[in-house]
């Protein structure tokens, strides 16, 4: 796991969501800086929080540690033909839809 891997995928995965990150802060009860040095490769989340991002990202830990370059691409590809009127709040809504039925798909194969 390199730093610049992780920091790679929490800056995409938020830019996805067109989060800012004040926003993912919020989301997460820490500081904005916090979220910068993470984006940044200053700083490497500890595993708590890695977790937290995790669920709100609705990804595995893994997909946050490893070199995944199509990380939540159909949900965002669903989304991205949604109307520009569409609220974020919405817009969030329906990536978790998608990614909750994905994820129950998984759940049925184990």
């Amino acid at each position: 796991m390199t730093d610049n891997i992780v920091a790679e995928n929490i800056r995409k995965l938020r830019n996805e969501r067109r989060w800012t990150q004040p926003q993912l802060a919020d989301k997460l009860g820490v500081s904005t800086q916090t979220i910068s040095n993470w984006e940044t490769g200053l700083k490497v989340p500890r595993m708590g929080s890695l977790q937290k991002l995790a669920e709100i990202f609705n990804v595995s830990k893994a997909d946050l540690l490893e070199d995944k370059p199509h990380i939540n691409s159909a949900a965002e590809t669903i989304a991205a033909h949604i109307d520009d009127d569409t609220p974020e709040a919405e817009r969030e809504q329906i990536i978790n839809f998608i990614e909750n039925l994905k994820k129950a798909r998984n759940d049925d194969k184990v």
